[in-house]
C-alpha cells in the first residue's frame, strides 16, 4: 500500500511573533512519524514523507498528488490543527475517498473532539503510540476491512464516531527499527533548539518513552493511560548511534 506521512506546511510566524520568528527557527527530527514510516516500510508498504516545514502548502500538495497514496497519516499539535484540516480538505478534494487519519499531541489528547470538529475530513485519530497501529489499519485497508477492533483508534463508521480500546504500550522498545531517517532529505535542515550547533548535521535519538508523573497541563493526560517508563538497552542506542554515524 502507498502511505504517506505529512506535517502540513509552517512557518515561524505562525507561532512567534515577526519581531522574534527568526531567532527561533529550529526544526527537531520527527522522531514519530520516522518510526511509522520505518515500520509500514519493515512491513514492505512503500512510504514517502512529506514535511511542510521546508515546502509551502501547494509543493506539498504536489508531492502527495503524485505519489497518489492510499493512505495519508497528517501529524499535529494544537498550534497545528487548522492546518491539519486544511490540509486534509485539500487532499480530499484531490485525491477523492483516500483514507486520511490524523495523529500527534492535539488527536491524542482530543481524540473523538477531533473527528466532531472536522467533519469528515478524517477517516480516523489515532489515540496512542503509532506505528503498529498505523501498520494495522494499512491492513485493515488493503484487506477492505473497517477499523472495527484496532486498537489506539477513534473512527467513523456509518457516519457514526467510534472508539476502540487503547493500545497497550510498547514493552520491548529494542524491537523497533530505527527511525526511517533517509526520508529526512537534506539532514543539514534539521537542527533542534537552541539552533546554534556548531557542528552539523545534528541527529536525534529517543532512548525511552513513558512517565510516571501526570502533569495536568500534558496532552497525555487521560484516566485511562497507562504509566510507566521505558528504556531502550545501551547496545540498541549505540547500534543507533553507529548508524547516524555510518550514514
Amino acid at each position: 500500500m502507498r502511505c504517506a506521512l505529512v506535517i502540513p506546511s509552517w512557518v515561524p510566524e505562525d507561532i512567534f511573533s515577526s519581531k522574534t520568528a527568526a531567532s527561533q527557527i529550529n526544526y527537531w527530527q520527527p522522531l514519530g512519524t520516522l518510526y511509522v514510516a520505518s515500520v509500514l516500510r519493515q512491513a514492505g508498504h512503500e512510504v514517502i514523507f512529506v514535511n511542510g516545514a521546508f515546502i509551502t502548502h501547494e509543493q506539498l500538495l504536489d508531492d502527495i498528488r503524485a505519489f497518489a497514496p492510499q493512505f495519508v497519516g497528517i501529524y499535529s499539535t494544537t498550534f497545528g490543527w487548522s492546518k491539519a484540516k486544511r490540509t486534509a480538505a485539500d487532499l480530499r478534494e484531490m485525491l477523492g475517498n483516500v483514507f486520511i487519519c490524523a495523529g500527534g499531541p492535539y488527536p491524542i489528547a482530543l481524540q473523538e473532539k477531533c473527528l466532531e470538529d472536522a467533519g469528515d475530513l478524517f477517516d480516523a485519530i489515532v489515540t496512542g503510540e503509532g506505528e503498529y497501529t498505523c501498520l494495522e489499519i494499512s491492513e485493515r485497508l488493503a484487506a477492505g476491512r473497517d477499523l472495527e477492533g484496532v486498537a489506539g483508534t477513534v473512527y467513523r463508521k456509518s457516519g457514526q464516531i467510534r472508539k476502540n480500546p487503547p493500545r497497550p504500550l510498547m514493552e520491548d522498545l529494542d524491537t523497533l527499527p530505527f527511525p526511517a531517517r533517509d526520508l529526512l532529505g537534506a539532514a543539514m535542515m534539521y537542527i533542534p533548539p537552541p539552533a546554534t550547533y556548531k557542528r552539523k548535521p545534528v541527529a536525534v535519538l529517543m532512548t525511552s518513552r513513558g512517565c510516571n508523573r501526570r502533569c495536568i497541563y500534558c496532552f497525555q493526560i487521560d484516566k485511562n493511560r497507562e504509566k510507566g517508563i521505558r528504556f531502550r538497552s545501551v547496545e540498541s542506542v549505540l547500534q543507533e548511534i553507529e548508524h547516524c554515524l555510518a550514514a
